[in-house]
């Protein structure tokens, strides 16, 4: 048989009371209107759950009191996480991120959505810049953060940080000692640049930038991908955004540069069309993150 919310409220509401015209007065309805339910839920189940005169549970009562508590507490937290979800404080999140976001950006703004909505679980997945692009067209994932994402029209975007650049060197080069040069410095070494098929925006945007200074360097992708595994000797370099300075593998350092490099801007993107209720809320988050 199928029982409504609504009768598991009013016995509840007569054991609790201890009477049924305390629980009508509660349920802000007539008593005999309410005996009268009761006594046909009674004749459905087949079994008394009110001792009548004093009004009391009997054992079965007591079985089918505590059950329906504990179905109308699960009834309410289903109504309201409906309604934090339809309110976007609530729901599920999918956040794609590069490696230079996960020493400060990631932990960052997962500490704020904790902080402000509790209820939104956001599930994080570590990608390298092409693969996030991918994601994000297929909806695999709701935003991303990101260095390099092209500038596409149903593509929004908010800029976190702008961040210079640092030259990495290995710990046994000439220069290693120092805590800042001019690239001029760095004539005769081979640039070691993040493999293109996997960051190709960064890639370019990284040799770019370096040849905007008027210096000109021999060019090999990193044989293993990843700032975590950096690969270089006492001839080779490499430059990463400075969120990666303290973060580096042992045997190497980072070097600030005195040339006048473009900043490199970490940002969150999204679909502009995306429907992820929760979305707007790490928006807001990541907006009063922003610096």
């Amino acid at each position: 048989m199928t029982i409504e919310l609504r009768l598991l409220r009013y016995v509840v509401a007569v054991a609790d009371e201890g009477g049924f015209q305390k629980a009508a007065d509660r349920l802000h309805m007539a008593q005999p209107p309410l005996s009268r339910q009761i006594a046909a839920l009674e004749r459905d189940l087949g079994v008394r759950l009110f001792e009548r005169r004093p009004t009391r549970l009997t054992e079965p009562g007591k079985v089918f009191v505590e059950g329906a508590r504990e179905l109308l507490a699960e009834a309410d937290a289903l109504v309201a996480r409906t309604v934090r979800t339809a309110h976007g404080t609530a729901g599920t999140l999918r956040l794609g991120y590069v490696t230079s976001a996960a020493y400060w950006a990631v932990p960052t703004l997962l500490s704020a959505m904790s902080a402000r909505h509790p209820g939104i679980r956001v599930e994080t997945r570590e990608m390298w810049t092409a693969d996030l692009a991918t994601a994000l067209e297929r909806n695999e994932i709701d935003a991303a953060l990101s260095r390099s994402l092209p500038p596409l029209p149903h593509l929004a975007r908010l800029t976190l940080a702008r961040e210079h650049l640092v030259v990495v060197v290995a710990a046994g080069h000439r220069l290693a000692a120092r805590k800042e040069l001019s690239l001029r410095e760095l004539r005769g070494d081979t640039l070691r640049a993040v493999r293109r098929d996997i960051a190709p925006a960064f890639h370019d945007a990284l040799l770019a930038a370096l040849r905007a200074t008027g210096e000109h360097f021999p060019v090999e992708e990193e044989p293993v991908p990843g700032f975590r595994h950096l690969v270089l000797d006492e001839r080779t370099f490499t430059a990463v955004p400075q969120a990666l300075a303290r973060h580096l593998p042992p045997g190497t350092t980072a070097l600030r540069v005195r040339d006048d490099l473009p900043r490199f801007d970490l940002d969150l993107v999204w679909r502009a069309d995306s429907t992820a209720p929760p979305l707007p809320s790490l928006v807001r988050a990541a907006r009063e993150l922003a610096t």
